[in-house]
């Protein structure tokens, strides 16, 4: 049977500052052998003091108060409290005031948390809830990773003291951090797994000297290490992975032999050795470095090949260059359309007549008009008993003339309309490699004299007589330098030319010929056609004699007047198309549509052949679609040679069974 009594209030304190009235009720409940006090705290901006005296009488410690100690605290709690409930609320008002309890054996001492660790027990035993320094041992993790850790997670009144030499902490602060901190760095400090160990191994250089620079440098961390191993010289690293490779780098670069030169051949399957050798040798020497002095390049045209020798460390290099500049260059298919077109027309009307008094022209018309017969060639022609040439076209001409006396009546009426036309189309093609100039010509390579030299000597007959002839092509010349772009465009150096003879000749001697050229720069893209010269000429010009006042007459007039004309009219027009050939699928389309073009052709101008005799060979292009990767043909054999086998020959290309 228990016995339950509610007791009047144990103490009530007035706080005169703040004029605020603190309750406490205490209420104990007796029981049989036990004693248990509960407490209900209603406290409002009550001195920390009092507050301290409440939880001393209720819970049976005593306490040291620092003078230092000052404040107002509230407490509300509604429920009842049991002694060890009240005294986890009382230490966490402490807390909330930067306040902490130092446990004693007698007494507990309350002061501020910036004092503390100076007054600090270190009384270890059992988990108390003051204000404690202990020592922590860590085992397998370095002492500055757990502080980094741990750290962030004190409070600011909090130490922390690593001790490296004996891989301790000394931790000061209240005893519940104390339990959490310890159980993060039990946790922390587990083992860890062994570190791989690499074995460096070295050729030329030392590994006792290599060990020495990289300790130097500072790039070993605690718990790594560095060691030698004399009999296979290579360095024994162990530790993490960014140390072991920063450590393989530097060993690296310490093991070169800068003094030893090797030697080595390298063929080329697309340059010129000649010029490689010297890009390759300016690129090289370009740095200055008194190491490059010793490169040599050479040359070797034969076989395309060049000898390089060099120090160890810049054969890789050299060979790396070479192997980049050896590719395989890009060719452009350059195709031209050239047409001309000429057209000269001549028209002529006149008449021509005179009297004739002993054998001479005495009165009449005669007009010296080019193109036609003269009245004058006509009456010599008639006097002299010779058979007149009239010229060509229409021309009426007649005379009465009495060969005793010499006199006469001659007259000569022309007429004559001509038209010359002449129609050039040329389509050259010409395939070239990158930034090499081409060339193709087209022409007849014609004689002119240029001077010449008679020596007469003591005789009337010459002596070492002599003329000086330069020949000159005339006809078409094409010449292009193309280079192509990286977004495949073609910038091309183009200079072109078209000459003819005019079956004239100047009055200095010599035949006249006509050249149109052209010379510029264009920049087109790969596969269009640009246009560089597209020339219209238009001329006309008249010759017009008369005599005048009678010329004048109607109908009479005709017969005093000559006239002719001259018409002429030339068109020149040049296209050019440029096409990139990068491999060999290219080119094999592009030749594949050029000879089906080429077939086509020769067909369209082939002779008919009618059956009769004689009979037209026909004289095909030899290819009409299949392969051109074959023999060539011998059809250009004597036919009775294969007959008879005078010696074997070999079989004729067939084309599709032909």
């Amino acid at each position: 049977m228990k016995l339950f009594a509610r007791l009047s209030p144990c103490r009530a304190v007035a706080s005169a500052m703040v004029g605020v009235v603190v309750s406490v009720f205490a209420c104990f409940t007796i029981g049989v052998g036990t004693a248990q006090a509960q407490v209900s705290l209603d406290l409002r901006d009550a001195d920390l003091r009092s507050f301290v005296e409440i939880v001393s009488e209720n819970t049976g410690r005593s306490f040291v108060v620092d003078p230092a100690v000052r404040g107002n605290v509230t407490v509300l709690a509604p429920n009842q409290l049991t002694a060890d409930e009240l005294y986890e609320v009382f230490l966490s008002v402490l807390e909330l005031n930067r306040l902490t309890v130092i446990e004693g054996a007698g007494a507990d001492r309350i002061v501020q948390m910036n004092t503390a660790r100076e007054l600090s027990s270190g009384d270890a035993s059992g988990v108390s809830s003051g204000y404690e320094t202990r020592v922590i041992p860590v085992r397998h993790v370095p002492l500055q990773e757990v502080i980094e850790v741990v750290r962030p997670l004190l409070p600011s009144e909090a130490v922390i003291t690593p001790v490296p030499g004996a891989n301790l902490l000394i931790l000061s602060d209240r005893g519940a951090n104390h339990a959490r901190i310890t159980r993060l760095i039990k946790r922390l400090d587990q083992p860890r797994q062994a570190d791989p160990i690499e074995m460096i191994q070295l050729q030329n250089a030392q590994a006792g000297d290599v060990m020495q620079v990289v300790q130097s440098m500072g790039i070993v961390p605690d718990g790594a290490s560095v060691s030698i191993d004399r009999r296979s010289n290579a360095l024994l690293v162990s530790g993490p992975d960014e140390m072991r490779q920063r450590v393989r780098l530097l060993a690296s670069r310490l093991d070169t032999q800068r003094e030893s030169v090797s030697s080595r051949t390298i063929a080329l399957n697309y340059a010129d050795a000649a010029a490689i050798a010297d890009v390759v040798l300016r690129t090289v020497n370009a740095s200055g470095d008194a190491a490059q002095a010793k490169v040599r390049i050479v040359p070797e045209p034969q076989t395309n090949t060049l000898l390089v020798f060099a120090p160890q460390d810049r054969m890789s290099e050299i060979v790396r260059i070479v192997k980049y500049l050896d590719q395989r260059p890009t060719q452009v298919l350059v195709e031209a359309v050239i047409f001309e077109m000429t057209v000269d027309g001549f028209s002529d009307l006149s008449v021509q007549f005179a009297a004739v008094l002993n054998d001479a022209l005495v009165g009449g018309v005669q007009f010296a008009l080019p193109g036609r017969t003269s009245l004058i060639n006509l009456v010599s022609a008639v006097s002299n008993g010779n058979a007149p040439d009239l010229g060509p076209a229409g021309v009426l001409g007649g005379s009465t003339y009495n060969s005793s006396t010499g006199n006469g009546i001659a007259g000569l009426i022309t007429a004559i309309a001509s038209v010359n036309s002449t129609r050039l189309l040329s389509t050259p093609s010409i395939l070239t490699l990158n930034n090499q100039e081409a060339e193709i010509v087209v022409a007849q390579n014609v004689p002119f004299v240029t001077g010449s030299y008679t020596s007469t000597g003591d005789g009337s007959n010459p002596e070492n007589p002599f003329q000086t002839i330069e020949r000159q092509d005339v006809g078409l010349t094409l010449n292009v330098t193309p280079q192509i772009n990286a977004d495949r465009t073609v910038r091309m150096v183009i200079k072109q030319e078209v000459s003819n003879l005019t079956n004239s000749t100047s009055t200095s001697g010599g035949e006249i010929t006509a050249r149109r050229a052209l010379s510029t720069t264009a920049l087109v893209r790969d596969g269009n056609v640009i246009m560089l010269g597209g020339l219209l000429e238009d001329g006309s010009g008249a010759v017009n004699q008369r005599v005048p006042g009678i010329s004048n007459l109607p109908v009479v007039g005709g017969l005093f007047r000559g006239k002719n004309s001259t018409k002429n009219q030339r068109v020149l027009l040049v296209l050019l198309r440029p096409q990139v050939v990068s491999n060999d699928a290219e080119a094999r389309r592009i030749t594949k549509n050029l000879t089906d073009k080429a077939y086509a052709t020769s067909a369209s101008i082939q002779p008919l052949d009618e059956g009769g005799y004689p009979r037209a060979d026909q004289r095909l292009l030899p290819y009409d679609g299949a392969d051109l990767n074959q023999p060539f043909d011998a059809g250009f054999i004597d036919a009775l040679a294969q007959s008879r086998n005078f010696p074997p020959l070999p079989s004729r290309l067939r084309f599709n069974g032909n």
